[in-house]
């Protein structure tokens, strides 16, 4: 049962749920007191009532565009940490967790997020919406930027002055953990804390950051359910479907000063004091703008 507290949201009583998964932030829980209803906690930094108050408003707004996404219900919180409740897909399994299942079929996982990521980039957003389009954030993200060099600065503020900005839905978290199928082969976006409009190659690129430039990395992996030499698989089919090409070359180094970009981003939604990390960070937009 949830019951009011001193808080503005409702506290959760967690013992009455069930653990059903584990992320890299957060905790989902089921309970057959609520049927129905998907429990997720968010923890550490990203359990801030701020921070998960945008993912709500931004994930009902998702909903309200007409984007396939489970419908979301109320913000609750257990102790520091808040959350929310949100319709339940039964049997849903992430991408991710396909292709860790029926690794034969990441080409047509693949295919398949391609095909439904287009259909996402093609979503418009209406005015009304008040959706902050992506070139706000970044333009935000840059000024105050701890990743970037004299050097690097000027190039990515041209790139976004240059870039398109459509009025169209960007994930914001574009990657294999995000897209679930239902048993009937329904398809659903989640985690749509990020949710912005403009030019597509921005979500490209994030997954091209975890798929290619971050495969290497042991937490990518868990999170990927995949091996680097697998999600290098997955994004070459990936990149065939969604581009319409069968050379991937030339499109990833088209899509390297975006991924750059979505170091600046990333870094800017998720700030981070560490010397050693903001030196790692920095070298690794030099090394997505000196790409051959």
């Amino acid at each position: 049962m949830f019951c009011k507290t001193e808080q503005f949201y409702p506290q959760v009583d967690i013992s009455e749920w069930t653990l059903v998964g584990a992320g890299f932030n957060g905790t989902a829980y089921i309970s057959p007191a609520h049927p129905g209803l998907l429990l997720k906690i968010v923890r550490s930094e990203l359990g801030k009532k701020e921070i998960v108050e945008q993912e709500f408003r931004l994930a009902r707004k998702a909903y309200e565009i007409g984007l396939p996404t489970p419908r979301v219900y109320e913000i609750v919180r257990d102790g520091e940490h808040h959350g929310y409740t949100s319709q339940i897909i039964e049997g849903k399994k992430s991408i991710a967790r396909l292709c860790a299942d029926h690794p034969e079929r990441i080409p047509e996982y693949a295919a398949m997020m391609a095909r439904f990521g287009k259909q996402l980039h093609a979503t418009p957003i209406p005015a009304d919406a008040h959706i902050t389009p992506v070139k706000e954030r970044l333009e935000k993200a840059l000024e105050s930027s701890g990743v970037l060099s004299g050097k690097t600065r000027p190039i990515l503020a041209s790139l976004i002055e240059r870039m398109p900005d459509p009025s169209t839905c960007l994930h914001g978290d574009f990657q294999v953990g995000n897209l679930i199928l239902s048993p009937e082969g329904k398809h659903y976006w989640i985690d749509l804390g990020w949710l912005s409009q403009g030019f597509p190659m921005l979500d490209i690129a994030h997954l091209y950051m975890m798929l290619v430039q971050n495969s290497m990395i042991p937490m990518v992996q868990e999170l990927t359910h995949m091996t680097r030499e697998q999600m290098l698989v997955f994004w070459d089919c990936f990149v065939k479907e969604y581009a319409g090409v069968e050379d991937t070359t030339a499109f990833n180094q088209t899509l390297a000063p975006y991924a750059a970009l979505d170091i600046v981003l990333s870094t800017y939604n998720h700030p981070n004091d560490n010397p050693q990390l903001i030196a790692f960070f920095r070298s690794r937009v030099e090394q997505m703008l000196t790409q051959p």
